[in-house]
């Protein structure tokens, strides 16, 4: 005779994946603040370091404000400013697709959207053709994101 413990853990079948749709609002929400705050957050940090090893350097601080605000966009300091920030936009589209579980692309760059247009905004009084480059890869990175977790999508609904 089987007894029942209260105590003993729930039989649960961990091998079937949850493949039922979720909220498209969360993920947009999701994704756009997993760019918009990862990207400055990143862009903060990197900063708060490039800026602290030009002053170990000895480089004075007027000096140091003015070098900081003239960086080219190939500088190697953007160069990787820019890929790490990239990568944070494909994670985000990722997010967005693997949360919304349909409707992959529309929720991502609906996502897309309002983190580069915020960006734009914030940006606008110094906009350039750089900062336009820099927006349609972000773009295009949560894009490339989505297709990677539509494809997480379609395999876990087939396998």
């Amino acid at each position: 005779m089987e007894q029942d413990n209260p105590y003993a853990a729930p039989g649960v079948d961990l091998t079937q994946a949850d493949t039922s749709p979720g909220s498209p609002v969360k993920a947009v929400l999701y994704a756009f603040l997993l760019d918009f705050v990862g990207s400055n957050l990143l862009a903060l940090i990197l900063g708060i370091a490039y800026g602290a090893l030009l002053t170990l350097g000895g480089m004075p601080p007027d000096q140091l404000e003015a070098h900081m605000g003239s960086l080219a966009w190939y500088s190697p300091y953007m160069l990787i400013v820019t890929i790490l920030g990239t990568m944070i936009s494909v994670l985000a589209g990722f997010v967005c697709a693997r949360i919304a579980k349909r409707h992959e692309y529309r929720c991502a760059l609906i996502a897309a959207t309002l983190t580069c247009g915020l960006m734009v905004w914030m940006s606008w009084p110094r906009f350039t053709t750089t900062t336009l480059c820099l927006t349609l890869l972000g773009y295009a990175a949560s894009l490339l994101g989505a297709h990677w977790g539509r494809r997480a999508n379609r395999k876990a609904r087939a396998g």
